[in-house]
């Protein structure tokens, strides 16, 4: 009976087809729920996922992973505004999250009485087939839907592109929010977190946020009885994904108000930025004394503009030649920010790099490949370029501000680490294997001495396996003068390569 059932109404929450049953059949409710926990393959049942009241959603076998399973599932969990609905308005918002910015998205606590934590949430949402987590090129372990997961593989390489751009510019957004509120001196000024920064996991309460602060601006901090004063608080959201539906304002206020119940919670400036609101969002917002911005209301139109085309620039530039014009644009109207610069200059200097490669060398290059190693080791190498049964080419780029020193350990992992996993990936998955291995390493700022000869032993020791080979400023800039583009140069020149090579190369040009 449920079978035919389940035939009519297609995939749906077992109190549907039992109020279904009753109607139709005449059983009695008791005997129609009994009818369906008895109910055999084909019907199924979705494991993992609790609804309220011990309902679950049933379905046929046939039906599986179906649009039409995905349509009906996704409607009945958005239905529960439950934790799960939350999390599912979140992913789906944003089509690809980072692991990372999960717990902060998903509107759940990390840890909170008669709450489901954000750990448990994503767990059962794995389990019950409706996220995965997978790897994406360029950003790392993400989750995202299980739907959109099934046409990752066929997604055209601009989809992808996309979301790095939104995350790339997403950072670049919360470093400026950042300076924003602490040159108001609204926020601490070195106690600011940001997410994906050094520190930890910006935390407030229970929950995780993108950014979080204290203040002692005024109406925020408050003065204990020993005369001391005890600083209000920040936390602030960023999505940078075309309007912000009601939806994600819910998942946003539900943080919100779960914070607020909170009795010992000094009192907190609660802010979310977006490109900009559904009308019902933004009222939601502002009825709930949350501070809704845009770029635009921040940073004014000039630096608002300078976003949207930032997105598209690095998607663009992902796959295909873009003007360096566009490039010094974006310095230009984004550079106005403070920090903005440092933060645009790595993302950015793996696409000129990108860029020059494929004029110098071949057009088929891939930006962001991952390679698996042994034991699970991954590596993600940022401009890769394979020719079969010739040369190979995987280059490392660290575009650091004009001058300044890289880290030793980051040349330490490049040698000790991504290097071995990229030697396992091409001799396990390659069929046409390269006859030459090249790692090469182009970087804007200065290596240490102890780098240099840590370099210089590793190639040493390993000169019939692979070539090492560095790429500093002066050969950058040598290599992009062979292309005779002047725009491409001056972008070089201007924002990456330290000062006195900048000099030296306008000196030799007024010689030539």
């Amino acid at each position: 009976m449920p079978l035919g059932a389940l035939k009519v109404l297609g995939p749906c929450l077992s109190t549907e087809l039992a109020e279904y049953l009753v109607q139709t059949a005449g059983l009695s409710p008791a005997a129609a729920r009994q009818r369906i926990a008895r109910a055999a393959a084909p019907v199924k049942k979705l494991a993992h996922l609790p609804f309220a009241r011990g309902v679950r959603f049933v379905y046929l076998e046939k039906d599986f992973r179906s649009p039409y399973y995905w349509q009906r599932l996704f409607a009945a969990i958005l239905a529960s505004k439950s934790a799960y609905a939350r999390a599912l308005v979140a992913v789906q918002a944003r089509s690809i999250v980072p692991v990372a910015h999960f717990t902060a998205a998903c509107g759940a606590p990390i840890a909170q009485k008669k709450h489901i934590s954000a750990g448990a949430v994503l767990e059962r949402m794995v389990a019950a087939g409706v996220f995965e987590r997978r790897e994406v090129p360029g950003i790392g372990e993400c989750v995202m839907t299980r739907q959109l997961s099934e046409y990752m593989d066929a997604m055209p390489p601009e989809a992808v592109a996309q979301v790095r751009a939104r995350l790339i510019a997403e950072g670049i957004l919360l470093g400026s929010v950042n300076e924003w509120l602490r040159r108001l001196s609204i926020a601490s000024f070195n106690k600011v977190k940001i997410r994906g920064g050094a520190a930890e996991m910006p935390m407030l309460g229970t929950f995780a946020w993108d950014l979080t602060a204290p203040s002692y601006l005024g109406p925020l901090s408050v003065q204990d009885k020993d005369g001391s004063m005890r600083p209000g608080l920040i936390a602030c959201d960023v999505l940078l994904a075309g309007s912000l539906g009601f939806g994600s304002a819910e998942t946003f206020l539900y943080k919100v108000r779960a914070l607020r119940a909170l009795k010992k919670l000094g009192k907190t400036l609660f802010i979310y930025v977006s490109e900009h609101y559904s009308k019902e969002a933004f009222q939601e917002l502002r009825s709930a004394g949350i501070l809704p911005a845009t770029p635009e209301t921040l940073f004014g139109k000039d630096v608002a503009d300078g976003f949207k085309e930032l997105s598209k620039v690095l998607a663009e530039a992902a796959i295909r030649s873009v003007s360096p014009e566009k490039f010094d644009m974006l310095f230009n109207s984004l550079g106005k920010l403070e920090g903005a610069a440092g933060n645009m200059r790595g993302a950015f200097f793996e696409l000129l790099v990108a860029e020059v490669v494929r004029r110098d060398r071949s057009p088929a290059i891939e930006l962001n490949k991952i390679c698996k190693g042994k034991d699970g080791a991954k590596a993600e190498v940022d401009v890769w370029l394979v020719i079969p049964n010739r040369e190979a080419y995987f280059i490392e780029c660290k575009g650091h501000a004009p001058g300044s020193s890289i880290d030793d350990t980051e040349i330490d992992q490049w040698l000790t680490k991504r290097i071995l996993t990229v030697r396992h990936y091409v001799d396990q998955y390659l069929d046409r294997k390269p006859t030459r291995l090249i790692f090469e390493l182009w970087y804007t700022g200065t290596l240490s001495d102890e780098s240099l000869s840590r370099v210089e032993r590793t190639r040493d020791a390993n000169r019939k396996q692979f070539e090492l080979v560095l790429v500093g400023p002066e050969e950058i800039r040598a290599k992009v003068r062979e292309l005779n583009d002047p725009s491409l140069l001056r972008t070089f020149e201007q924002h990456f390569l330290p000062l006195q090579h900048v000099a030296v190369s306008r000196a030799r040009r007024l010689q030539d």
